[in-house]
């Protein structure tokens, strides 16, 4: 996980963080003076702070963990090179299954580690991908990149550098995409 990442999920969390503490305390409080008000805003601002600055570079650990690396390497053909990778979610049913995914010259290839509940290696041979497209993940975060097989089966993923997956299947694999 790069560092633009970590602090991107450090700001989000901060910011959830803070408006529910303030809110938390509005609902709570019975004596809402102005002093007060002030306390239960500064208070919530730097406990939201604090706790984005340590969730950022707790994920930050976690990501870059030779535990997650090492759990998270596949086995390639002898004729097969690994082009791209990057942290990713796979999403089976509800849940975003973590780990790593893999552009490799033939495969499409998705590996979790093992702090999922569903453990799983997937992949797709890039000859059987018809469309590549971005999208929001949970209509808010636009990271999401859906793949299209020529069974039309979609496969949905949470990737890190969105933009370079799309050149890297669009571009370098002449693959259709759908911009979304």
């Amino acid at each position: 996980m790069d560092q633009k990442n970590k602090v991107r999920s450090g700001l989000i969390f901060g910011i959830v963080t803070s408006l529910f503490f303030i809110l938390q305390n509005l609902l709570t409080r019975d004596d809402l003076s102005t002093q007060n008000l002030i306390i239960i805003i500064a208070s919530s601002l730097f406990g939201g702070a604090l706790a984005g600055f340590l969730f950022g570079w707790l994920i930050g650990l976690f990501a870059n963990s030779k535990f997650l690396k090492n759990g998270t390497n596949i086995d390639t053909a002898s004729n097969e090179t690994i082009v791209f990778s990057t942290g990713a979610n796979h999403f089976q049913g509800v849940e975003g299954v973590g780990g790593k995914l893999y552009l490799t010259n033939k495969r499409l290839i998705f590996k979790s580690h093992n702090f999922n509940i569903q453990n799983h290696e997937f992949s797709i041979n890039l000859s059987d991908v018809d469309e590549v497209h971005r999208y929001s993940t949970y209509g808010i975060i636009n990271n999401g990149l859906s793949v299209t097989t020529s069974g039309n089966v979609i496969e949905k993923f949470a990737v890190q550098e969105p933009e370079e997956w799309m050149f890297q299947l669009k571009e370098k694999n002449s693959l259709q995409s759908v911009e979304q």
